[in-house]
């Protein structure tokens, strides 16, 4: 068993269509807990095994910026398709259209030939993000509600955290209401802990038995996991626009609408650090609360 805070990293995307197979395989392979077989060249053939797959959701999280004069061509291109669609934006400066999409649009809309018209974001451009949180499987749901965003979770259907490469043991997250335990602590004295953090680390114990006791049993990963508490570890792959990561600070950092979970607001709390660090986080409250 180990016991772990929650996390908030911001994952940049490369430039150039090369970054747009990276960031895919990124996110892609965060699902399977199998980034030791990403290479410097492995990225083009696992978005080709995607789009082979039918795994569009993938591919959502490779973010695509276009150029379009603003001819007819560009003119239908922009209000007849990529306004239309959701996970798209379009901008203009009055001679060119811009617009910010992700690779699953293009390609379940044969629209791969737009390609050509690949472009660096510009201030026209509505920026989209990537952030990788390591979180609790309660806070992770929370998070998935925000259905404008795209999503890949750690899959507890095929990791079998037994094995040695998936860490040989179920990793747990610690709550944001305990004052004592500590990570990578697993004993303590009745004195060190209170009767509520106790029985936490008990049951905590006890899922991580029982689960693999189903295994020993012949059950497969994701007959196993139904034993697993909400507290248990899971990695979430989050892209959204910026105005829509504006929306879940609204929710769920500000609380404008309520108090958001403790939880949540810790993990809010290292987003918000995680984004002024990486310089996006005025770009992001540029955009309009959409409460007041």
């Amino acid at each position: 068993m180990k016991l772990i805070e929650s996390k908030a990293e911001y994952i940049p995307q490369e430039e150039g269509l090369e970054g747009i197979y990276k960031q895919i395989e990124l996110a892609g392979r965060t699902a399977y807990h199998s980034q030791d077989k990403i290479t410097p060249t492995s990225a083009k053939n696992f978005v080709d095994r995607m789009i082979k797959s039918h795994h569009g959701a993938c591919l959502e999280h490779g973010t695509v910026y276009l150029k379009f004069e603003m001819d007819y061509g560009g003119m239908d291109r922009c209000d007849k398709y990529y306004h239309t669609m959701p996970y798209s934006e379009c901008g203009d400066d009055h001679k060119f259209y811009y617009i910010s999409t992700n690779l699953r649009v293009l390609q379940e809309h044969n629209w791969l030939n737009d390609l050509q018209y690949l472009y660096s974001p510009t201030e026209f451009h509505e920026k989209r993000y990537t952030m990788r949180f390591t979180c609790s499987r309660a806070i992770a749901q929370e998070l998935t509600r925000h259905r404008t965003f795209s999503f890949l979770m750690e899959s507890q259907r095929y990791i079998n955290y037994s094995k040695e490469r998936h860490g040989g043991e179920i990793t747990y997250i610690i709550p944001s209401w305990s004052i004592s335990i500590q990570p990578n602590v697993l004993k303590y004295s009745p004195f060190e802990i209170t009767p509520k953090e106790a029985e936490f680390m008990q049951a905590c114990f006890d899922s991580e038995k029982r689960y693999f006791s189903m295994l020993e049993s012949n059950a497969t990963p994701q007959q196993a996991r139904d034993v697993l508490p909400n507290a248990t570890k899971t990695e979430l792959i989050m892209t959204g626009f910026a105005s829509d990561w504006r929306h879940v600070m609204d929710l769920r950092l500000f609380g404008k609408t309520g108090a958001p979970h403790p939880d949540m607001v810790a993990l809010m709390q290292k987003t918000q650090k995680a984004m002024r660090e990486a310089g996006i986080w005025e770009d992001i409250m540029k955009y309009p609360s959409k409460f007041k």
